[in-house]
């Protein structure tokens, strides 16, 4: 497993140094005065990605060891990210490039407002889709050496090796460029497709100089229906690989979850019907920004900058918050198996309620059965317990640096669930330049790519053979 994790990071980092290198050589190309600092993280990729070895390696890989090692990846990641925007040092600050780089790379899709007025810094903005592009990826990478981590005492589906890392590499990437070609088909610009593609896949939700607003080649209201598809593709991005490898988890698996998400599939339909009631844009409209919201994507289509339609969006807050915390459960770059999380809760709920009713001392056989005992079932709780911690010790702090109480939930919750500027504009909260609020959102950004620890405990049972 040790040496799995070393080839699988290391991968990452020559992966992420090629793409570095690829720019480098564009603008050199193009005369381009970046070029030298796209050469300079380039490089540092492929350093970082040799000596892995030395700096990661453990003879005895816990959990705990593992998780230090996927935490400090990650800050690796956030500096290498980081290094081009040193170019814009007077206009930014050390503080602003980390938390760009941070927000970028966690797919949350926070924007500072200033990089609006750099159109014209075209491979800064190929940079910042090659970032969420590796963050996307590197999140659901996560979730599978999460998986085999905790599950590699026990009889696994799919065995995962070198080779399948590879494999999936290339999946991964076959993906994103059939999204690219999609969107060029009606784009007819494919570098902005390159764009969109990096955020809807990444579940990033940032487009070059636009951010999280869609303002371009929306004259066609049917092809939202393919940005919706394609969000919700992205979903199934893990599943579809699985499957792959091994049809029998569809049936031993994901059929299983589809049968207990039922009612939470109802619950998304209802809400889905009583938000389009409520809304003046079209149905296509509609169904785009609910599914970005849904995958935690999100992106917007530029009519929501209309006043009167963000106003009448206001009394939705507690939809779009349900679809982002349904959302931010999840196992992959923007989805994986999430819904069944909620489920599990449900289940639970049910199961005290009728232990209420029926007086029993003991009642836990069936929900043992449906693939949760009481020890994971109190992992769970813990879990929400302390996001709920988290949340209410961020909001503090903000209100502390000067936000207002509801601002400051906005901020924690579009941090947390990686949902980032969609959320904030939804509600019509800005993001201001201060240090002390870049710093919280900094730590609540990395905290929400480490929620799925915890929900994989719950899903021991399904893969133990009795």
């Amino acid at each position: 497993m040790q040496n799995l994790l070393n080839f699988t990071l290391q991968s990452i980092f020559y992966v992420y140094g090629s793409l570095g290198l690829i720019l480098s050589i564009k603008c050199l190309l193009e005369s381009n005065n970046n070029s030298s600092i796209f050469f300079i993280s380039s490089i540092l990729c492929f350093i970082i990605g040799y000596f892995l070895n030395l700096l990661f390696y453990n003879n005895d890989l816990k959990v705990k060891n593992f998780i230090i090692t996927i935490f400090l990846s990650w800050l690796l990641l956030i500096i290498v990210s980081s290094i081009p925007f040193y170019s814009l040092i007077k206009v930014l600050d050390l503080n602003s490039i980390i938390f760009i780089s941070t927000s970028y790379i966690t797919t949350t899709g926070f924007n500072l407002e200033i990089f609006s007025h750099f159109q014209e810094y075209e491979s800064l903005l190929i940079w910042s889709s090659f970032i969420q592009l590796i963050g996307g990826f590197f999140s659901i990478i996560c979730f599978i050496l999460f998986f085999l981590v905790l599950y590699n005492k026990h009889d696994k589906l799919v065995i995962f090796n070198k080779k399948l890392i590879l494999r999936f590499f290339l999946y991964y990437f076959l993906f994103f460029i059939i999204y690219i070609f999609v969107l060029n088909f009606a784009l007819k610009d494919f570098l902005n497709s390159f764009m969109v593609a990096s955020a809807i896949i990444s579940s990033g939700g940032t487009v070059g100089s636009n951010g999280h607003l869609l303002g371009f080649y929306f004259s066609d209201n049917n092809f939202l229906v393919v940005y919706s598809l394609l969000i919700l593709l992205t979903i199934l991005i893990l599943p579809f690989f699985l499957y792959i490898h091994n049809s029998r988890i569809f049936k031993t698996y994901y059929l299983k979850i589809l049968k207990r998400s039922f009612f939470i599939i109802l619950i998304l339909i209802f809400l889905f019907l009583l938000f389009i009631n409520n809304s003046l844009l079209t149905l296509q409209e509609n169904l785009f920004i609910f599914l970005s919201f849904l995958t935690t994507t999100g992106l917007l289509p530029n009519k929501v900058t209309n006043i009167m339609i963000i106003q009448q969006l206001y009394p939705l807050f507690f939809i779009f918050l349900i679809l982002i915390m349904i959302g931010s459960f999840s196992g992959g770059s923007s989805g994986g198996l999430k819904i069944d999380r909620i489920s599990i809760l449900f289940i639970k709920i049910k199961d005290e309620l009728t232990k209420l009713t029926l007086r029993h001392k003991v009642y836990g056989i069936d929900l043992v059965k449906k693939g949760a005992n009481q020890k994971e079932l109190n992992s769970f709780y813990a879990l929400i317990s302390l996001g709920i911690f988290i949340i209410i010790l961020s909001m503090l702090l903000l209100c502390i640096s000067g936000n207002s109480i509801f601002e400051s939930f906005v901020f924690s919750i579009a941090a947390l669930t990686n949902t980032g500027d969609g959320f904030l504009h939804i509600n019509n909260v800005t993001l201001k330049e201060n240090s002390n609020l870049f710093l919280i959102l900094n730590f609540l950004m990395i905290c929400g790519r480490f929620e799925l620890i915890g929900y994989l405990l719950i899903f021991k049972k399904l893969s133990i053979k009795n």
